[in-house]
Formats: structure tokens, sequence, C-alpha cells
């Protein structure tokens, strides 16, 4: 007995030598942040909701993942708080954006955020239960499994859907989609490489790095971006035949804004080759409006316009996901400008602000 600990404990030791800092750190937090055994402790109900949970869980999705960013806290997506500083752009040194955006406002005003089961009790009063560009779903919005985006997307239970995904951490390395522990953000089949802060205050050389493919053609899905996750329910605004003018894929007049498509391929002179202020050559990343690319090394895009397609439009240049103060889940107060608001989308049409 005493050898087989000894070398457990070698083991052990030498597994968590061979990982990062970040890596480490979570494998040696205790079982009992997320979980509990009995659901009962010095005569308290230890669930923090109506529990007990599946997987002995103390939490259910929303209830785990409510609070206030900070430094070195783990995704937030609901900030219950009254007073939040989102800013103009939720980019500034002042704002305490969460990851993905916030539920906050979902909750009063629908078209300011996905209207997710666990955050708001009524279905979107103006949609419903048709996602726009989409198809009626059979049920709500949830954080995981078949009408979510996170998990297994065949798993009608969201616990089901998430299961060995949270235990698993490369916070380090880039996300390849092969498994879904191994997707970016747990999004099944979507790669990427995440910020270890979950853009808690992002900059120009630290912020996610989003995946994304420069289409051929309309109909080609671009397997594993940020987008095609997107269009798993927004299809027409992705890939809709015929919606974009006859000719050559990417020329011409657009029907809806292009997603998985790469700036790069517009001719010199252009305004998108002036993207956040550049020249065209080695132009400075924008957290205002992101951009994907198609390299999948781990280190972050400081520049765009350095190599072959890292100057990819996709969904998340103009929205972001959980939700924000402004209509449609605009990065920024578009349709307050000129007279108020932000013109986010200048960044890319330099010549239109």
């Amino acid at each position: 007995m005493r050898t087989k600990i000894i070398w457990s404990l070698i083991i052990g030791l030498a597994y968590l030598s061979s990982t990062t800092t970040s890596e480490a750190t979570l494998i040696s937090d205790k079982c009992d942040v997320c979980h509990t055994m009995h659901n009962s402790q010095d005569g308290l109900e230890m669930s923090f909701n109506t529990g007990p949970n599946p997987s002995l869980l103390r939490n259910d999705c929303i209830g785990c993942h409510t609070g206030t960013n900070i430094t070195d806290s783990f995704p937030f997506v609901l900030d219950t708080s009254e007073e939040l500083d989102y800013g103009t752009t939720g980019t500034e040194g002042t704002t305490n954006t969460l990851a993905g955006g916030n539920f906050y406002w979902v909750v009063s005003t629908d078209s300011t955020g996905h209207n997710v089961t666990g955050v708001t009790t009524l279905e979107d009063q103006t949609h419903g239960l048709v996602p726009p560009g989409g198809t009626a779903l059979d049920e709500r919005l949830t954080c995981a499994g078949q009408y979510g985006c996170h998990g297994d997307r065949s798993e009608s239970d969201q616990f089901t859907a998430m299961k060995y995904s949270h235990h698993y951490t490369k916070p380090l390395l880039w996300q390849d989609g092969s498994t879904i522990a191994k997707s970016y953000r747990f999004l099944d089949g979507i790669q990427g490489f995440g910020h270890t802060t979950y853009e808690y205050l992002p900059s120009q050389t630290s912020h996610n790095k989003y995946y994304g493919k420069d289409r051929s053609a309309e109909t080609d899905t671009a397997t594993g971006t940020i987008s095609s996750l997107c269009s798993q329910c927004h299809a027409d605004f992705h890939n809709g035949s015929g919606n974009v003018a006859s000719g050559t894929f990417g020329g011409g007049v657009w029907f809806r804004h292009p997603t998985d498509f790469d700036m790069g391929r517009a001719s010199a002179g252009n305004e998108f080759n002036s993207y956040n202020g550049g020249s065209g050559t080695s132009n400075p990343y924008s957290v205002i409006s992101p951009v994907a690319t198609a390299n999948t090394g781990a280190s972050v895009n400081q520049t765009v316009y350095t190599v072959s397609d890292d100057a990819i439009v996709m969904c998340l240049s103009c929205h972001r996901p959980h939700g924000t103060p402004y209509s449609s889940l605009l990065r920024w107060n578009y349709k307050g400008w000129p007279s108020d608001g932000y013109n986010g989308c200048a960044k890319c049409h330099t010549l239109k602000d």
C-alpha cells in the first residue's frame, strides 16, 4: 500500500510539473467549489439554487457564472448589479464587461441579448422561438445542449451536454474543436484561442483569438469558425443562397453583411485596407471591432494584414453573444450615431464615418 501511495505522489507531481501555472492552479482547486457530496453541512443546504443538481453540482450554468469580472476570475456572463459601467464600446479601462458580454440588459429589453432560460422568465416578446434568419425552435434557448450554444448539441439536458468539459483546461493551447473539452469556450467543434481572463480589459496584445476562414463561395459553411456556430440558428445571415450579387463571390453588392470573408481580398487603396487606422500592411488589431484569423497558432494577432487571411469579418466583429446595453447585441450604440452613440462600423468602413 505504501509503495502505491509513493508512486501516486510521484506521478501526480510529475504531471503538475508538466502543466502550466494556470493549469496547475485549476487542477489543485478544491472539488467542493463546484460539487457537494451530501448537499448539507452544519445544518445548511450546500446548493445555491433549488438543488440538488445532477453530477453533485452546487449550482446550474447561470448560477455558477453570475458575478463581476476581476483579473483572476473564471468567466461570468451575468452581473446583477444595478450600476454597470459598460462604457462606449465595452473595452475602456474602467469597464467591467463580462465574458461575451452581459445578460443583464436582456432581462428588461429583449433586443439587447439572447433570451436564455435561467436569465429571463419569458421568451423573446418580438421573435418568440424564431431566431432571426433561421427557423423556429421547439423550446427556448438554454446555455448548453440541444437548444444552447455550449456543449454537446445532441444532448437535451444541459448538465449532460457539458460532461467531460470543465475538468479539462489547456489555456495556453489552441482549441482545435476535436472534442467538447478541446473546443473554444466548449462550443462544440469551434476552434479558437481564449483570453485567459475572458477579455477582461482587452488590449491589442491581450484578447480572444477567433478562428475564421476566407470562404470561396456563399454556400461554404466554413466549419469550425465562430461564425459557423452562429449560423446554426441564424443560417441566412451566414450563407443564404442568392443573398449576394451575381458574379465572383465577394464582388458586387452584398444583400447581407459578409461573414468569414477576408478584407485582405480588397484591392489596393480600398477603405478596408485602412482597418483601425492602418495602412494595409501591419494594421493594429482592434478590440472594438475584432476580426478572425485562419492562423491556428497559440499567440494572439497583435496586427492584421501581416499574414494571409488574418482580417476576416465575423459575427463577433459587430456583436457580443451574451448581450450589451445596445440594440441587436451590438458592441456599440450605432443607432444613436451620429448625434450620439458610436460608429464602430468605421473601424472597417474607414471612409464612412
